[in-house]
């Protein structure tokens, strides 16, 4: 009886965490530089475009802020 309970708590926090939706961004570099110098970042998985100066890179996801 308790591991059908725990199955069962387990099999319902998959399915309210989702976690097959939830991917984190994999950022590319384009390296063509923009007119200001800095260089662009796009994300493969969400489709996100980040901006930054040259040599930095992206640390955060953008997956969730998209609409």
């Amino acid at each position: 009886m308790i591991l059908i309970l725990g199955l069962l708590v387990v099999f319902a926090v998959i399915l309210i965490l989702r976690p097959w939706q939830r991917r984190g961004c994999r950022w590319r570099e384009d390296r063509r530089a923009l007119a200001d110098g800095r260089v662009l970042h796009l994300c493969a998985a969400c489709g996100a475009e980040l901006a930054l100066p040259n040599g930095k890179s992206p640390k955060h996801c953008l997956a969730g802020d998209r609409p």
